[in-house]
């Protein structure tokens, strides 16, 4: 025969629901802790890129149509040039497959030799193979001088 009654032993009192509950929320809060700091250490956050402007030139040494080629902050080849007075600055790094781009001041455009991929004077891909436009960099000229902005090494 079954008995209805239950035994203490069986019985949980308030004081153990509580201690239990307790000890549960404390180990879920642990176990969440340690999974935000373990994932932080997996996936480390992005890096903030930081620019640093480097002196290129002088505008008078700049003049309409001329080009100057200088090294980025990671050492790629890039170009300055001048297009009626408007000074810009790109990658000489062709988006198709990485070929040497070369600036023509009688055409006004940069030519990729590779495969005959053209740009115009803001750096748009006009012409052949290349997907998008060349990588440009911010150009500022204060007190006659030209910087060109770079990732900093």
């Amino acid at each position: 025969m079954q008995s209805n009654e239950t035994s203490v032993d069986e019985e949980m009192t308030r004081r153990d629901f509580f201690s239990t509950a307790a000890m549960t929320v404390g180990l879920v809060l642990s176990l969440g802790t340690a999974a935000i700091y373990g994932l932080k250490y997996l996936v480390p956050g992005k890096k903030k890129i930081k620019y640093v402007d480097i002196l290129v030139g002088n505008v008078g040494d700049l003049p309409d149509g001329a080009s100057l080629e200088f090294l980025d902050g990671l050492g790629k080849k890039a170009i300055l040039i001048n297009n009626k007075g408007k000074i810009s600055a790109f990658s000489k790094i062709c988006t198709h497959l990485g070929c040497e781009v070369e600036w023509q001041a009688d055409k006004k455009e940069f030519f990729c030799p590779c495969h005959k991929g053209h740009f115009n004077a803001d750096g748009k891909n006009i012409a052949g193979p290349p997907p998008r436009p060349l990588d440009r960099y911010k150009v500022t000229v204060k007190d006659g001088n030209i910087y060109v902005s770079v990732r900093e090494v």
